[in-house]
């Protein structure tokens, strides 16, 4: 087996064990970035001077309208000062609890 077609089929086995993260925990995980956000007692405003992006940004990220990268996210948990299981725990669900091996991915899955 080449490099090429072993990698394939790695990236093929995959993305059928890990599934996709469901719109409600997707929902859920926006919305914990927005109780951050009224929790630090800041506006969409203010963040986004902190960030350079505009308020409009701000909402579109916190809506999931507008991908949220990493680095951005680093930012946020900064500003808000939240670790991140703060974030993540919207994705310990029982459902996602009972099988722990989906659990571990599906949460880095997103980043």
């Amino acid at each position: 087996m080449t490099r090429k077609s072993k990698s394939k089929s790695q990236s093929a086995t995959y993305r059928q064990t890990i599934g996709r993260i469901s719109e409600e925990e997707k929902k859920a995980f926006y919305n914990q970035l927005k109780i951050a956000r009224i929790e630090a007692n800041l506006t969409q405003a203010q963040v986004g001077k902190m960030i350079k992006r505009s308020r409009s940004q701000i909402s579109k990220i916190e809506s999931g309208k507008c991908r949220l990268y990493m680095d951005e996210f680093l930012k946020f948990m900064k500003i808000y000062k939240k670790s991140p299981f703060f974030f993540y725990s919207v994705f310990t669900t029982n459902e996602v609890i009972k099988s722990p091996r989906k659990a571990r991915v599906k949460s880095a899955k997103q980043f």
